[in-house]
């Protein structure tokens, strides 16, 4: 029997995406458990637009992308959790190919590609060809590489771990627990697309800053991935 697949979704004053991420994950077929919006302190309509497409709200006064994330994985009943960001659009098949990859009950974790839908075409071509390659290559060198937009946990062992605790690289920190419990999966039709606003800073910064980390993280040293992802471009 496949699993149940609930989704959570972290939304800080999204009211501008948030419509789209979540009609996205609407239409998926087989549909989802359920959806989960965890509106995180927002000062607009982003709690709104969420009720008035018939998902859960969950409001979370407390500010912080961890926090959001831990709130929804305690609230969600289903067997498999799938995480999403506000300025993303899951791509059609997403949950299928989720449910197909824990069907293997020693997975404990799976995670997709991601692709600019907007930004620099440079960008959105490497998105679209070097980073599913890049994936694939690390998937098999036995070092998965997760990304909080698109990536599934089996929600009683990511408990059981502890969850989402730290207040960045939180969806890594995840991972490496998880690795200790079983399988992580590279799922390639698990495909999401996300706005190219983590470029604002400039794109030598972005992937430096992962690039940096993933060499850290196989040598066995500190990573550092900086403020919480909320804190590069708040709007109150």
């Amino acid at each position: 029997m496949k699993p149940t697949v609930s989704v959570v979704v972290p939304a800080r004053n999204e009211e501008e995406m948030i419509g789209a991420c979540l009609e996205s994950i609407l239409q998926q077929e087989p549909p989802p458990h359920e959806v989960i919006l965890v509106d995180n302190g927002s000062t607009d309509r982003t709690g709104e637009i969420g009720r008035r497409l018939g998902v859960q709200v969950i409001y979370q006064p407390q500010p912080g992308l961890h926090i959001a994330r831990q709130t929804g994985l305690e609230a969600a009943s289903g067997e498999v959790v799938a995480a999403t960001d506000a300025d993303c659009r899951v791509q059609p098949g997403w949950i299928a190919a989720i449910q197909e990859a824990f069907s293997d009950p020693e997975v404990v974790e799976t995670y997709g590609p991601l692709e600019f839908f907007d930004g620099p075409l440079f960008d959105r071509l490497l998105s679209r060809y070097g980073y599913p390659l890049f994936l694939g290559i690390m998937a098999k060198l036995g070092q998965p590489n997760t990304a909080g937009g698109n990536h599934a946990v089996r929600r009683q062992v990511a408990l059981e771990v502890g969850g989402y605790d730290v207040p960045f690289g939180e969806d890594l920190r995840l991972m490496l627990k998880l690795k200790q419990r079983g399988k992580i999966v590279y799922t390639p039709k698990a495909k999401v697309l996300t706005s190219g606003r983590r470029l604002s800073k400039g794109r030598w910064k972005m992937y430096g800053v992962h690039l940096k980390n993933i060499w850290a993280r196989l040598r066995g040293a500190p990573q550092d991935y900086g403020p919480d992802y909320y804190a590069d471009r708040e709007r109150q």
